[in-house]
């Protein structure tokens, strides 16, 4: 992997990001690649606080200064991007205490042996010795055992491995030529794995029903509404696996607050687009096939449903006056 904090000071990584602030591409994974190690080293994010939400604020805007030293964005860096990357600084956190968990850890040794031995050598002893203590403790070891629990109730796996979601769409959007997946293909394809066979038995069936709703969308009238990537509340995966809780939205990952305006005001502006596009068509048509009554008869029939910009600009001023 490319190390990025022994690039030159004034030089610096383009990382793009999609609308959500996901970063894509490989400049992306080399930011998260990045978040990763930055997150190990001890005068960065100590692993002595118990969780995230005891890290002090200092330290989590200095990982973010450092990584704006180091990268740029295109668009430049929101605050739903700077949430998602300290999101993933939280995760990448997690992942590596319990990595040195996995590895440190032994019930069979005392306290001083295990925090004799450390696992990793960007780890600050007196930090290790206190995660150490802590595991041993009787309030680390119910947390620990809950934390059991849970995953292995845990049955909806994936196989994109080190891919993150958000990529592994963008991925997926590029090779359909920039339209996005529903979420269904988005579930079947992560839960393929290179050989063509399913993850689990569970994820099998969910697939196999996910291709019978398609099949059926796919003779249906209402292919474009039912298989709409841009509208989880009734699409093909939610008919199969249930509408959303607040948070997630299954199948496209964590979403900004108020997700579901969000994605409707950025479908409203796609609509919009398309609209003014074909509006603009229509007028130049009308001009250059003025004399063809077959094609201006086509041309009023969308003229009523798309107007063209001159009816948008009357309506434009019409509202002004209201106003």
């Amino acid at each position: 992997m490319l190390d990025v904090w022994d690039l030159p000071d004034g030089e610096f990584i383009l990382v793009e990001v999609d609308h959500w602030g996901n970063p894509m591409g490989w400049e992306g994974k080399t930011l998260l690649n990045a978040i990763g190690s930055l997150v190990r080293r001890h005068q960065c994010a100590p692993i002595n606080f118990l969780s995230w939400k005891d890290m002090p604020k200092d330290y989590i805007t200095d990982m973010v200064e450092l990584i704006q030293s180091k990268f740029r964005f295109v668009p430049e860096l929101t605050k739903q991007t700077k949430k998602i990357l300290i999101d993933d600084m939280s995760l990448k956190w997690r992942q590596f205490k319990y990595e040195l968990k996995s590895k440190g850890y032994d019930e069979s040794r005392t306290k001083e042996e295990m925090i004799a031995h450390i696992p990793d050598p960007r780890v600050d002893p007196s930090q290790y010795r206190d995660l150490v203590h802590y595991w041993c403790s009787e309030k680390g070891q119910k947390i620990s055992n809950i934390n059991k629990r849970s995953r292995t109730k845990y049955e909806d796996l994936h196989c994109m491995g080190t891919n993150n979601l958000p990529r592994r769409i963008h991925e997926m959007t590029t090779k359909a030529k920039g339209v996005q997946p529903s979420r269904a293909k988005i579930y079947i394809d992560t839960r393929t794995r290179k050989d063509g066979s399913i993850v689990t038995e569970k994820a099998a069936i969910v697939i196999d029903e996910l291709k019978k709703k398609m099949v059926e969308a796919e003779s249906s009238q209402n292919l474009q509404s039912t298989q709409d990537s841009t509208d989880w509340t009734n699409d093909i995966y939610s008919k199969v696996k249930g509408p959303e809780k607040r948070g997630r939205v299954r199948c496209l990952g964590k979403l900004p607050h108020q997700a579901s305006s969000s994605q409707s005001s950025y479908t409203n502006n796609r609509i919009q687009k398309l609209e003014n596009l074909l509006g603009n068509l229509v007028a130049v048509l009308k001009v250059r096939f003025a004399e063809d009554p077959q094609i201006n008869q086509v041309l009023e029939a969308i003229d009523q449903e798309v107007p063209t910009n001159d009816s948008t600009g009357k309506d434009h001023q019409t509202t002004n006056n209201l106003s």
